[in-house]
């Protein structure tokens, strides 16, 4: 290895950016947002209905440093998996919830973590909000709302003319003011587009506007 020459100056070190307040929420025994550290996150890959499949991914994810989990529940075989999944994973395990709200109720009875939700995706979302965010209060588990580029509202698609970060960012907002109506601020936000230009604009959008967790992936 060669020297460096004399009298050629250090590279210097490159400024760290101040860490964006946050509000701060509990999944499970994981801290998310305030001054908790950045937790990590990943997602099983096999049908939740397949119990002993999907608790193996989990340990072989805790195993390799993953914090919290997710698993997806787009059926109601799903739905019935969660009570054993959530008992005896390691980690907090979060539903990501399919098409139909009554799922998110059951991921909620069901002990899960937190619940992920997509609005977009999901029947007559909007019209429940204040029943989810009683269950979810009652049973202390927050809420990932998780907006998609590919199931935007389509008022938004027409008021941008696509899925721009600002279309992305008011989708969460709102859907966050919905529960916030109801006295509901258990909540993380993530907003995912197949242009990662785009969606970190919208994150640096959101860090801006509101005091919520954000989930990246």
């Amino acid at each position: 290895m060669s020297a460096i020459p004399l009298g050629v100056p250090a590279v210097p070190a490159r400024p760290v950016a101040g860490r964006r307040k946050s509000r701060q929420i509990q999944v499970g025994s994981v801290a998310v947002g305030g001054d908790a550290p950045v937790s990590v996150q990943s997602m099983t890959t096999t049908r939740t209905s397949d119990i002993g499949a999907t608790l193996q991914q989990i340990a072989e994810l805790t195993a390799s440093g993953c914090q919290i989990v997710r698993v997806a529940c787009p059926t109601q075989d799903d739905a019935d998996a969660l009570p054993v999944i959530a008992r005896k994973s390691q980690i907090p395990v979060i539903a990501d919830i399919h098409f139909q709200p009554k799922y998110v109720f059951a991921a909620i009875e069901a002990g899960c973590a937190a619940v992920r939700v997509n609005p977009g995706n999901i029947k007559k979302f909007d019209d429940q909000v204040k029943e989810i965010a009683k269950a979810a209060r009652d049973h202390g588990t927050p809420i990932r709302i998780g907006v998609n580029a590919g199931s935007l509202d389509k008022r938004l698609l027409q008021k941008y003319g696509k899925a721009t970060p600002e279309a992305l960012v008011e989708s969460a907002l709102w859907e966050a003011s919905l529960f916030e109506e109801h006295d509901f601020r258990d909540i993380k936000i993530s907003v995912k587009h197949n242009d990662p230009v785009v969606m970190i604009e919208a994150y640096r959008q959101l860090a801006e506007q509101c005091e919520y967790p954000l989930h990246l992936g």
